[in-house]
């Protein structure tokens, strides 16, 4: 596939994905609350009564299931796309931070390069 073509493609199998994976991890992130804490309720920090342990544990508990979600949703879009076109999948767009390092090391080169 194209390049544009097989970007465009991980887009809508990467969308098409993330809603079951997303609808999975919510649940089990539930279960596993209702497993650690199961006297409580209250996990979201604007209810009232909420105790600051059970509204960090929650908040670290969905902050490890969106990472979870990400990673299944991108790796399985990825294979999914190996088994329908037979090829690699176009590499993922660069994250801030790497596009921030990738800015930082032109910065750097062009200062190399002014010195000789």
């Amino acid at each position: 596939m194209a390049d544009s073509g097989g970007k465009f493609v991980m887009k809508i199998l990467t969308l098409a994905l993330r809603i079951p994976v997303a609808l999975a991890i919510r649940k089990v992130i539930a279960r596993i609350w209702a497993a650690l804490r199961p006297e409580t309720e209250q996990r979201d920090p604007k209810d009232a009564g909420v105790r600051w342990g059970d509204a960090l544990g929650w908040s670290a508990l969905s902050a490890v299931g969106v990472a979870a979600a990400q990673l299944l949703t991108r790796k399985s879009a990825e294979e999914t796309f190996r088994l329908i076109s037979g090829n690699e999948p176009p590499p993922s767009p660069p994250s801030r931070a790497q596009k921030k390092a990738a800015k930082k090391q032109a910065k750097h080169e062009q200062k190399e390069l002014a010195k000789a």
